[in-house]
């Protein structure tokens, strides 16, 4: 079941990813920090949440295997 949470945070760190590059091809400069700004602040928002989504899989394997072995 965490793997689809997994899925569901590389989807909108991508959607993210491509706000910002097409931040690039907005014409108005404000325009351009405000879409560069809501690309990249997804993107780092989505990154913890994959990396702590990661550590919070493995830390439930560990437990997992512990029940398992003892």
């Amino acid at each position: 079941m965490r793997i689809n949470h997994l899925h569901l945070l590389l989807i909108i760190w991508w959607i993210g990813a491509a706000v910002a590059a097409l931040a690039l091809f907005v014409p108005v400069y404000s325009q351009y920090l405000i879409v560069g700004a809501a690309g990249w602040v997804t993107m780092c928002a989505a990154t913890g949440l994959i990396i702590y989504e990661i550590k919070r899989i493995k830390a439930e394997d560990r437990k997992k295997e512990l029940t398992e072995k003892g």
